[in-house]
């Protein structure tokens, strides 16, 4: 008798999608950091792992704005099948902000910064629009999961933070990912993070993948760019 193989093994398709942001816009009040080295670190690896070029997609700076990033994951969620292996990876600033729609125990969303995203509130200005919310990003994985299917594999890297500092940390070789400014309207009240949660909500049930997400750090620490034997700047946990 022949022994045939198990159906998703044999169709899995590996795909990978890789956002780097480390050169905000002027006036966005973010800081320079080196997002971009870290796709030196990973492309090379999906490549190695015979990831086909057509199923790896890289955003980097101002190819990386919310309507980009969304479309891509959107374009995973179409384009994926049952027993794929999908591998996103956000390299970037993160910034916490006002819950809207009163799900989170702490009153606060954490949020990805796209490359178009500001760094402070301006009524009739800049009001968040761009901030790529963990409710979003959740439900885009969520679908993403639902193609890939229990047989699939979804995993998710955030070398981001939500805390630390808007700028350089004291030293002259320290960079942070993340700002302790909460994105909120003037005079809101800003809750205090508590540390309990993770970054998104995750769906759960038979007919979704099983979903991975390893993050530099939780929503209320800070997450320290490491600075290689070469002095090379990479995101800690991309490095790790």
């Amino acid at each position: 008798m022949a022994l045939g193989c198990v159906m998703p093994l044999c169709a899995r398709t590996n795909r990978a999608l890789v956002v780097a942001i480390d050169e905000y816009p002027a006036g966005a009040g973010w800081n320079k950091i080196h997002a971009t080295n870290d796709t030196r670190l990973v492309v090379p690896q999906f490549r190695e792992m015979g990831y086909a070029d057509d199923n790896i997609s890289i955003l980097i700076n101002e190819q990386a704005m919310k309507a980009a990033i969304t479309g891509q994951l959107r374009r995973l969620a179409k384009e994926s099948a049952a027993g794929d292996f999908i591998y996103i990876h956000f390299s970037c600033h993160g910034q916490q902000m006002i819950d809207d729609n009163g799900d989170e125990p702490d009153g606060l969303d954490e949020a990805l910064i796209p490359y178009d995203a500001r760094r402070r509130y301006e009524k009739g200005v800049y009001e968040g629009e761009n901030h790529l919310r963990d409710d979003e990003l959740g439900v885009m994985l969520d679908a993403i999961r639902r193609k890939a299917g229990r047989g699939g594999n979804v995993v998710v890297v955030l070398d981001a933070c939500h805390s630390g500092t808007a700028d350089r940390a004291a030293g002259e070789d320290i960079y942070v990912r993340g700002t302790t400014y909460v994105f909120a309207p003037t005079g809101a009240h800003i809750p205090e993070p508590d540390g309990t949660k993770t970054v998104m909500h995750a769906r759960k049930g038979r007919a979704y993948a099983p979903m991975t997400v390893l993050s530099a750090c939780g929503p209320e620490e800070v997450n320290y760019e490491y600075l290689d034997a070469e002095r090379c700047y990479y995101g800690s946990l991309t490095w790790a």
